[in-house]
């Protein structure tokens, strides 16, 4: 009776390996015939090619992230002014953070005149983290370290938005 059971369920393997290979052989050649090469349409046809719900797309966005862990990075972003003949330049030392934005879409729209236009939906959620700059300085020579601050300025929390946004050529 062990033997028959040790058997049998040699057989159960032996056609479950069967099967996966024939469902694995029909899925492959379910994709090649699914497979067709690009097509190049003309302006007309082009032109009828719908998106319908266009593109949703979401943004994590890091910038000098390191910053934000501890890690000294003495990244810059300066701006430079000439007043009477003395440039000062406004620094600003390891701007950053962390910014999250969802549910955007980007969507092509026809006018009512016949014209077309970009319509981009504003997120409908914006999440900041130690978004902005480690300190913000006035000073002559850009790449001097920061003696005299005139602080920081770290945002963190949420924010929702709607609207869109809607660009056209003239």
């Amino acid at each position: 009776m062990h033997q028959l059971n040790r058997t049998g369920g040699g057989r159960r393997r032996g056609l479950t390996r069967a099967m996966a290979a024939v469902v694995a052989a029909a899925l492959c050649g379910g994709a090649a015939a699914l497979h067709a090469e690009p097509q190049a349409l003309d302006e007309a046809e082009l032109a009828g090619v719908s998106g319908r719900d266009g593109i949703g797309f979401a943004v994590h966005l890091e910038i000098n992230s390191a910053a934000i862990y501890g890690l000294d990075i003495n990244s810059r972003l300066t701006a430079g002014f000439n007043v009477d003949g003395l440039t000062t330049y406004l620094v600003a030392l390891n701007p950053g953070g962390i910014v999250d934005l969802f549910a955007m879409s980007l969507n092509l729209r026809t006018r009512p005149d016949g014209g077309d236009y970009v319509d981009v939906s504003l997120p409908s959620f914006v999440g900041v983290k130690d978004f902005g700059v480690r300190a913000l300085s006035a000073q002559t020579d850009p790449r001097a370290p920061i003696t005299n601050s005139y602080g920081q300025f770290l945002l963190n929390g949420h924010a929702a938005m709607q609207g869109h946004l809607y660009l056209w050529a003239q």
